[in-house]
């Protein structure tokens, strides 16, 4: 027969033994049982569970990152129309230049935005060549006048926010409705090695804290709005892209600049 007490916060059982002689009574020690030992199993748990909670949101963080997928962009200076497409996965942006109303290419530019290297294909003679990065800084606007409008509005379900850049010695405004999402920080990267020169692209960089503001839209006029030129975002398509987009084609040659 077994008796249990519990002294000094240990557990003790009590296990009388019949004996030829009588009874003879054993103390034998069981196992701590205090509060204090629940407490720290308790805190144990917490703290494994806090850490399996930290761990989950570190991957969703870094499964979060940039924008991957394809944009369809617009362009014209009211003479002549150009239609890109950007390709953006990673640190990697492919830019096609498409003929007007067709899916013919025309020219592509491979762009590491990480390292700045930029490799040039021409699709009509399968050569392929390493263009210099430009030196020194993004082009921007002397003088220009930054202006953050009020106005909002959604654009291929993205929601917008317009900003105006004016430059009164040019007779130059350039308005944008831009993105502020942080999935979109690829492009002033790639305008930053780019370092292209017109208007849209230096008015652009122009803009405080530009690191996250993507256009979808913008319009370039004079002071008496007469209109110059449009830049759009005509279709945005989130989706996984194969490495080897990213990649020279095979049967491409190089050629020195």
């Amino acid at each position: 027969m077994f008796v249990y007490r519990c002294v000094g916060g240990y557990v003790f059982r009590l296990a009388h033994y019949l004996l030829d002689n009588g009874n003879f009574c054993g103390l034998v020690c069981v196992k701590p049982h205090t509060n204090r030992t629940r407490t720290k199993t308790k805190r144990m748990r917490i703290q494994k569970l806090l850490a399996v909670g930290l761990l989950s949101i570190i991957s969703l963080g870094a499964t979060a990152q940039g924008f991957e997928g394809s944009i369809y962009f617009t362009k014209s200076n009211m003479v002549d129309v150009t239609q890109y497409v950007y390709h953006v996965k990673g640190n990697m942006v492919r830019i096609d230049e498409m003929a007007e109303g067709s899916d013919e290419l025309v020219a592509t530019m491979l762009v590491n935005l990480e390292s700045g290297d930029i490799i040039a294909l021409s699709h009509e003679r399968n050569l392929y060549m390493n263009r210099p990065s430009k030196d020194g800084e993004s082009d921007v606007v002397a003088g220009a006048v930054v202006v953050n409008g009020q106005l909002k509005r959604s654009i291929h379900g993205v929601n917008c926010s317009q900003i105006r850049v004016k430059n009164k010695a040019a007779d130059r405004e350039v308005m944008y409705w831009v993105s502020d999402d942080a999935k979109y920080d690829f492009f002033p990267k790639l305008l930053s090695i780019l370092k292209r020169k017109d208007n849209f692209s230096t008015y652009y960089m122009s803009i405080p804290d530009v690191g996250n503001k993507f256009p979808l839209m913008a319009e370039e006029n004079t002071f008496l709005r007469e209109k110059k030129g449009f830049l759009q975002v005509d279709k945005l398509e989130s989706k996984k892209l194969d490495d080897s987009l990213f990649k020279i084609p095979k049967g491409f040659e190089k050629v020195e600049r």
